[in-house]
């Protein structure tokens, strides 16, 4: 449930099961119903965030069913994955991350915090989505994060959580401090 068309199919999904079990025939019409009508408003909705994310670079640290969800819903909206971690992902996990992104597939099982900040630092994401332990070497590095684990404060599934994903990656990104923070302080200028 990351992203409107995965929303979509797995909404697809489960009224074909439920007409299997012996749901009303009716309920695939319903559901593409309101398929059609939520679709069309969450990418109303996304529209102005996707033309100021498009080409915008994350790296996601995340693993699980997350290390291909979250990027197929990230890359509807037009960004770029910078590489995606595996740690806590099954073999089907992987080869999907792989069906998504195809030869840009940069999978990591572990990403030592050294190299994090490497890439975070050499500008090979904008913003990095991950748990709470790494988003220091993100702030060391200068870059923005934002807490993708189940711990956060916004719920980030099914359509309205998309656009809250997204907006919420928008205000980290476009954020007026990380200018500041990466200018030099003021007693840098004379040294």
């Amino acid at each position: 449930f990351y992203g409107v068309s995965d929303t979509s199919e797995s909404l697809r999904s489960i009224a074909r099961l439920l007409v299997r079990q012996g749901a009303q025939d009716d309920l695939l019409a319903r559901t593409e119903a309101l398929i059609e009508r939520e679709e069309a408003r969450a990418w109303a909705r996304l529209k102005p965030y996707s033309e100021r994310l498009r080409g915008k670079r994350v790296l996601l640290l995340t693993g699980g069913v997350k290390s291909w969800s979250v990027v197929s819903a990230l890359r509807e909206v037009g960004m770029v994955i910078a590489g995606t971690s595996t740690k806590k992902s099954t073999a089907e996990d992987k080869a999907r991350i792989k069906e998504i992104m195809g030869g840009d597939a940069h999978m990591f099982d572990d990403l030592p915090p050294r190299e994090m900040y490497r890439m975070l630092k050499e500008s090979s994401a904008d913003i990095m989505l991950s748990g709470g332990r790494s988003q220091f070497v993100a702030l060391k590095a200068k870059t923005p994060w934002l807490d993708i684990n189940q711990e956060r404060h916004h719920a980030y599934a099914g359509y309205e959580g998309m656009v809250e994903l997204v907006k919420q990656i928008d205000r980290a990104i476009f954020n007026p401090i990380w200018e500041q923070v990466r200018c030099p302080a003021p007693w840098e200028e004379y040294l």
